[in-house]
C-alpha cells in the first residue's frame, strides 16, 4: 500500500485517525524546499509536519506539539478531540523547535499535567511538571505516563541530539520523530530522509541500520508516524520501509 493512500481517515478540523479512536495525527502542511534544514538539495514538495494524540481512559498524551506556524490549527484540532477538562500530558521526542514550540499555547488552553522529555536542552517555559527522562541509546523503557496509559520510550541509534521514539503497545504504532521522514518524496526515496544525518558518511552505520530494522520487527509495528512526512500504515508497509531505510543507512556509511 502506498503511504499516500494509507487508511488515515480525515476527521474534523484536519485531524487524521491513524489507528481507530486510539491514535490521531495532528498538524498541517508546509512547502518543503531548501529553506528548510532537513530538505535535500533540489527538492520542493508539500510535506506534513505532525504531532500525535494518544487517547487513554484517564486522559490523553500528545507526542510533540508542532511548529509555531501551525499553532492555531493544532489548538483547534485538540479542541475537537479532547473532552472539556480532560487531562493532557505531553511527551517530546526531541527538544528541537519543530517538536516543542507550541507547548506554552497548549498549556494556556488545556489541562497539561506533565511534560516528558529527554536530553539537556531546556524546553519552553512550562507550568506543568517537567519530567526529564534518560534512556540509554539502543535501549528502551516502559513508562506509565498516566494511569493506565503505558508507552515504551525507545532511544534509537539513529539520532543527532538525544531522541525518543514512542511506541504505543495498544495501537502498535511507533512515532519516530525525525526518522522515517521520506514518505513525502514518493516511493523508493528512503535516502532522501537522511539529509540531516550527514555524520553517517563518517561512521560505520551497520549497527544503526540493524537497530532501525529491529525496532520495527521486534514490536510487530502496524504504523510508523514520523514528525514530518507522510506516515506509513500497515504491518507489511512498516516492515518494508524499515528495510528500505536500513539499506539506505548502510549505503551512506563507511563499510
Amino acid at each position: 500500500m502506498n503511504p499516500h493512500t494509507a487508511p488515515a481517515a480525515l476527521a474534523v478540523n484536519g485531524t487524521h485517525s491513524l489507528i481507530g479512536d486510539r491514535l490521531h495525527r495532528l498538524g498541517a502542511n508546509i512547502i518543503l524546499d531548501e529553506q528548510v534544514s532537513w530538505c535535500p538539495q533540489g527538492v520542493r514538495v508539500t510535506q506534513p509536519v505532525n504531532c500525535y494524540l494518544i487517547k487513554g481512559s484517564a486522559g490523553s498524551v500528545l507526542v510533540d506539539t508542532g511548529i509555531r506556524l501551525h499553532e492555531a490549527e493544532i489548538i483547534r484540532q485538540l479542541e475537537s478531540l479532547l473532552d472539556p477538562g480532560e487531562r493532557l500530558d505531553v511527551v517530546l521526542t526531541r527538544t528541537e523547535m519543530e517538536c516543542c514550540l507550541n507547548l506554552p499555547a497548549i498549556e494556556a488552553r488545556f489541562d497539561v499535567e506533565s511534560v516528558w522529555y529527554t536530553g539537556g536542552i531546556t524546553v519552553p517555559r512550562t507550568s506543568a511538571t517537567p519530567r526529564r527522562i534518560m534512556v540509554n541509546p539502543g535501549t528502551s523503557l516502559e513508562v506509565e505516563v498516566m494511569d493506565g496509559l503505558i508507552l515504551e520510550f525507545v532511544s534509537p541509534l539513529m539520532r543527532l541530539l538525544p531522541t525518543l521514539w514512542i511506541f504505543d503497545p495498544v495501537s502498535k504504532a511507533l512515532l519516530t520523530s525525525d526518522a522515517f521522514t521520506h514518505g513525502s518524496y514518493g516511493s523508493s526515496k528512503a535516502a532522501a530522509g537522511l539529509h540531516k544525518f550527514q555524520w553517517f558518511a563518517e561512521a560505520d552505520t551497520r549497527g544503526i541500520a540493524r537497530d532501525v530494522e529491529e525496532a520495527i520487527r521486534e514490536r510487530h509495528v502496524k504504523a510508523i508516524g514520523p514528525g514530518y512526512g507522510e506516515p506509513f500504515v500497515g504491518p507489511a508497509e512498516s516492515a518494508a520501509e524499515a528495510t528500505a531505510l536500513a539499506e539506505a543507512i548502510r549505503k551512506v556509511g563507511i563499510q
